[in-house]
């Protein structure tokens, strides 16, 4: 039994390293959720930035950092976005609606963001 275990582990450890890395779209959706779960759980501000460095950077009331991530290879956030960062109040509204336009190397891609409830679409 145990070397079935043994066996059944190294399996789905090699399952796992065989998968396909998530997409940027939906890991970057995500995070956005996670940063509005975070708000409405403890209450306070979050907001996710998209320094020029080819990073974003999720971050509570005082700046301090939850995560950062860089982004992919051949993915930058367009000047043309209407948005250059996503704002959740304490209670998980979007405190400014618009679009985070990325260009990706299968082309561009949009992110919505809707006042209110903060529902965020992904649009290819």
């Amino acid at each position: 039994m145990a070397v079935t275990g043994v066996g059944y582990a190294a399996s789905s450890s090699k399952a796992l390293h065989d998968k396909e890395p998530i997409p940027f779209e939906v890991q970057l959706k995500h995070d956005i959720q996670a940063i509005q779960l975070h708000a409405v759980a403890h209450g306070e501000y979050t907001k996710i930035v998209f320094p020029p460095d080819g990073t974003y950077v999720a971050s509570k009331a005082g700046s301090s950092v939850l995560f950062t991530r860089r982004l992919p290879e051949g993915v930058s956030l367009s000047d043309y976005s209407t948005l250059k960062q996503v704002e959740f109040t304490g209670i998980g509204s979007a405190r400014a609606f618009g679009t985070l336009n990325f260009q990706t190397p299968e082309g561009s891609t949009k992110v919505i963001v809707n006042i209110g409830k903060g529902r965020v679409t992904i649009d290819r």
